[in-house]
This record gives C-alpha cells, sequence and structure tokens, in this order.
C-alpha cells in the first residue's frame, strides 16, 4: 500500500468523482484508476460503488477512508517535526457552513487567517444547518460551521462566535418600541412576518424564542419562507414585513438606512457559532492551526 494510492483514493471519496480527483491531485484520470484497482486487489475488497452519476464508498471504503486519512495526517505531522527547516504553511480546507457564517463570517476570518497564510486556500460551500450535520459526517469537508446546536456523538464543537438575533422590521414602519417590548407577542401577531425555510439554525433559535414568549408559529401572519439570510434581509428592506435574523447580518443592511434593528436585550436571545468536526478525525498541522485561530480570533480583535 503506497501513500500516492491512498491520496487518490481519499480525493475520490472526497469529490465523487475520478475526473475531479485527477484535476485535484494533479494526476491523469488512468492513473487514478490504476491507483484504486492495485488498492482493491490489495486489500482484496471493493472500495468504491461507481455508477454513472457518481461514484461512492462501500462500507469497507468508508472504513478505509477515515484510517486513510488519519495515516497522511501522521505521515505530514513526521515530516514536519523531523525537518529543521520551517516551511511555509499550505494546502487547502473545507467548509461547510450555514448560510450566517458562510456570507457573513467567514469571508472576515478567511482574509485574516489569509494574510498571516498566503498559501492556504478555502474551500467554502453553504447550505442549511441540518445539511451541514449531514455533510459533515459524510467525507467531503474537513470541518462545518453553524449557529445552531450540535447534538452528536460523532462530532466535536468548538464555540468560537456569540451571536444575538434581532428583530428587523422595513424603514418606513413605525414601532413604538416601548410598547412592542412590552407585549412582543401580540405585536408580533400583527404585523406581515417573513420567516426562514425549515432546516435553517436561525429558524429553530427563533421558534425557541417565540415560544418563550407565549408566541405559536402558526398564529404569525406569514407572507412569505426564504431560505437564506440575504433574501430576509431584502424582504424586510423592500417592506414585505417584520423578521429575525443574526445581528451580524443585519448589521451592514442597516448602516446602509435599508431597515430598523430592535436588539431585545432582555430577552437574552443569544446563541454561539460553533465550529464542527468528526471526532474520529485526526487534525493535520494545518487543520489544527486553523481551529486554534478561529478560537482565538474574536477575543483577539476586540478593541
Amino acid at each position: 500500500m503506497e501513500m500516492k494510492q491512498l491520496e487518490a483514493f481519499i480525493a475520490v471519496v472526497q469529490h465523487n468523482s475520478f475526473s475531479k480527483a485527477a484535476d485535484m491531485i494533479y494526476l491523469s484520470q488512468p492513473t487514478i484508476s490504476a491507483h484504486i484497482s492495485s488498492l482493491e486487489n490489495e486489500i482484496g475488497a471493493q472500495l468504491l460503488i461507481r455508477s454513472t452519476k457518481a461514484v461512492y464508498p462501500t462500507q469497507t471504503g468508508k472504513e478505509l477512508f477515515h484510517r486513510a486519512k488519519n495515516i497522511l495526517v501522521l505521515r505530514d505531522e513526521a515530516i514536519s517535526s523531523a525537518s529543521k527547516v520551517d516551511h511555509e504553511v499550505n494546502g487547502e480546507i473545507s467548509i461547510l457552513a450555514s448560510s450566517v457564517p458562510a456570507q457573513f463570517l467567514l469571508p472576515e476570518i478567511i482574509t485574516a487567517f489569509r494574510k498571516q497564510y498566503p498559501h492556504v486556500v478555502f474551500r467554502v460551500h453553504q447550505a442549511d444547518s441540518l445539511q451541514v450535520f449531514e455533510g459533515l459526517l459524510g467525507y467531503r469537508y474537513d470541518f462545518g460551521v453553524v449557529g445552531t446546536s450540535v447534538h452528536s456523538r460523532n462530532l466535536i464543537t468548538v464555540p468560537f462566535y456569540r451571536d444575538t438575533l434581532v428583530m428587523i422590521a422595513p424603514k418606513a414602519m413605525i414601532i413604538n418600541k416601548g410598547e412592542m417590548q412590552r407585549n412582543l407577542a401580540a405585536f408580533l401577531r400583527q404585523q406581515p412576518f417573513v420567516m426562514r425555510g425549515d432546516g435553517s439554525g436561525t429558524r429553530v433559535e427563533m421558534e425557541q424564542l417565540l415560544q418563550k414568549q407565549g408566541v405559536c408559529v402558526q398564529n404569525l401572519n406569514v407572507v412569505a419562507y426564504f431560505y437564506d439570510t440575504q433574501s430576509i434581509l431584502s424582504a424586510v428592506s423592500h417592506g414585505m414585513g417584520v423578521s429575525f435574523v443574526s445581528k451580524v447580518a443585519a448589521t451592514a443592511y442597516e448602516k446602509l438606512g435599508q431597515i430598523k434593528v430592535y436588539d431585545l436585550e432582555q430577552q437574552e436571545f443569544s446563541r454561539e457559532i460553533q465550529l464542527a468536526f468528526k471526532k474520529e478525525m485526526v487534525l493535520s498541522p494545518l487543520q489544527r492551526l486553523f481551529v486554534n485561530y478561529l478560537e482565538n480570533y474574536f477575543t483577539s480583535t476586540i478593541s
């Protein structure tokens, strides 16, 4: 069993494709196929299911995938620790994130990270929170980033940012803030409401808050469902109704004067944005560097 064979196998599983794997590790497709065939012959078992649309690992392939990734990480660590020369940090990190971190947090974090480590490439994909959990337990992504609680024995989570959900309203809407806060339930039932779609972490957190305030989602005058934060902000800015979004997401629209933002601080409506990764995953030196950087980023940037 050779390292090149393991690298080819990992690439195929991560990208569900021989051709994409070949492009990613700069080998020809016939070479990738030869490496996989040799690996299957050596192990004596089928590792991949080849269909007309994609390539998937068999159960044996799934078990090998995790071990193969850990083997390559240990190899890289051994090379790094044995070398007396400081090499430039380089490599690739893949992240599957829900909409708020993908659109409003990761661009800032990655930009700052790359100022220190300019040879690191990121691949950021967006999905709703439920899809992030499902995707992370698969084989394509190093990390997941979500704004809702993680309940899985198979994942490790690292909280790195405390976010607040705020109520947003059209700029032209006249609201008596005192009356609204004294009886939030009555206020919300009287307004057209723009709701997040199912599967969103923001939707889950928002429903929990409304239940504490005695508001049943079924009693709201929901006029539209949108499946990402940008669409919610745009809809509210056009006067469609009120909604709840992440404070970090609402800031830009508020600064531009496109919406009104109401921070219901007394409701303690906050949540943690978390980095998640598989428990059995052995972090590479680059991955560990990114986790440590993320844990300290917002603390170090507070003035």
